[in-house]
């Protein structure tokens, strides 16, 4: 059974002991790196898991090479594990030296005061903010001028489509709105074939906030007020994406009636079996899986749609959101008095040859936009997504964040534990929203 960590009374005070604890830790380096070991926190690859760990030891003799040091790595498998070791290393002020962590933790690690904030010198060790995609800056610091994390891997989303199902559907074109998205997958629903229009995956704790977040902001409504004081968690607008969402399986039947229990990698081997005609949030890491399966070359992308259910067009104060500005940063905790070798790994790990290595053993787009660009120029499918990644919109700078989505891929659990057990109604739907937000509520400061 899935724990997810609650944000209490205890994390509101954590900000005022961090900050007594870290004024007296360093930062400094060390100047002679031979024989240091660097404590690197990564999130587990569960796709491949073997590939990681030939990935480590490459990276770790690379690294040992250069500066005499060795690494050694800890890995983290879901956004509750994440936020638990980033608050306990924190608050002991002992642990990794280097954090991978995704865009949308970002803010949670800086409310810490935590982590080293990126000098100009530091960036410049790690080549410069030039080297980076602009939109991926967007989620490195609260400013500009107060940064902390380092753009590793870029992943925006997209939709990815099965070619044949289309086709045999007569659908010529992807969905540009969620009506024709709905109306699509009804063509291609064959239930009885074991074929459906699309999937769902609501115990997936990466996926599930993205999608009802998504759905949310193109109705005009964040989880967050813009003064980020205020949750919205039970808004309207939340209240009507969650229920669309899960429409699909209740209402329009369009889904596995197996899904309730899936996770993204279930999603995706049952649209790589052929058996599903459209898989929402997706990334590049999706293609050496499709690659290795009998949907290599009969696949291809796609934006996700952008207009609301039944409408025409979006709300005045709805934002297309394609997709969240996505991706893993590597930023340095303040009690490591090894930011010199953190960053010299942070400039191998980001340089162009590695960043492609990395996007082709794990399918990842670079965060290094040199290298982004050179897969681009050789690759349409590549391409989509550096086009999608243009127009990606930042999620909220709030040091809730993480609890944020902790709290609603854990409604949207319980949402489908209703479903699966026959217990569900939209009237579910309000009071998991409305205690969730009674929840965030407690955690702004």
């Amino acid at each position: 059974m899935k724990t997810y960590l609650r944000r209490t009374p205890l994390y509101s005070s954590l900000i005022v002991v961090l900050l007594l604890m870290l004024t007296a830790c360093g930062g400094t380096s060390s100047g002679n790196t031979s024989g240091q070991t660097l404590h690197v926190l990564v999130g587990a690859n569960t796709t491949y898991p073997t590939q990681q760990k030939q990935w480590m030891q490459q990276i770790g003799t690379e690294f040992h090479k250069l500066t005499g040091s060795t690494i050694a790595w800890d890995t983290y498998s879901s956004s509750s594990e994440e936020q638990t070791k980033l608050q306990t290393a924190v608050v002991s002020g002992n642990g990794p030296d280097i954090f991978s962590l995704g865009t949308t933790f970002v803010p949670t690690a800086q409310a810490t005061n935590g982590f080293v904030t990126l000098s100009d010198a530091d960036w410049q060790q790690v080549g410069g903010k030039s080297k980076f995609f602009p939109q991926q800056l967007t989620m490195a610091g609260k400013t500009p001028d107060q940064t902390i994390g380092i753009p590793w891997i870029m992943a925006p989303f997209a939709m990815v489509y099965n070619k044949d199902l289309f086709q045999k559907a007569g659908i010529t074109t992807p969905p540009t709105t969620w009506t024709e998205f709905i109306q699509d997958a009804q063509k291609i629903n064959q239930p009885s074939a074991g074929v459906y229009g699309t999937e769902i995956d609501p115990s997936d704790s990466f996926d599930t906030w993205k999608v009802i977040w998504t759905l949310s902001k193109q109705l005009g409504k964040d989880f967050l007020s813009p003064d980020l004081k205020t949750a919205q968690l039970n808004s309207p607008e939340a209240q009507t994406a969650l229920q669309f969402w899960f429409d699909w399986a209740t209402k329009y039947k369009i889904t596995d009636p197996n899904a309730m229990s899936w996770k993204s990698g279930d999603a995706t081997r049952a649209f790589g079996s052929g058996k599903v005609g459209m898989q929402l949030m997706v990334s590049t890491s999706i293609i050496p899986t499709l690659n290795k399966s009998g949907l290599a070359g009969h696949y291809a992308f796609a934006p996700m749609p952008t207009i609301p259910y039944g409408m025409q067009q979006r709300p005045a104060s709805g934002i297309a959101a394609t997709s969240i500005v996505s991706g893993q940063m590597l930023a340095i905790a303040k009690y490591s008095n090894q930011k010199d070798l953190a960053l010299k790994l942070i400039n191998l790990l980001t340089d162009n040859q590695h960043q492609l290595d990395w996007h082709k053993t794990f399918g990842d787009l670079p965060a290094n936009a040199a290298a982004a660009n050179q897969l681009a120029s050789q690759d349409a499918l590549t391409a989509a997504f550096i086009q999608a990644e243009a127009g990606a919109t930042p999620t909220p700078f709030s040091g809730s964040w993480a609890s944020i989505q902790v709290s609603m891929a854990g409604v949207c659990s319980k949402v489908a534990n209703l479903v699966a057990t026959n217990q569900y109604s939209p009237s579910s739907i309000k009071p998991l929203l409305d205690q969730a937000n009674q929840q965030i509520q407690g955690s702004l400061h």
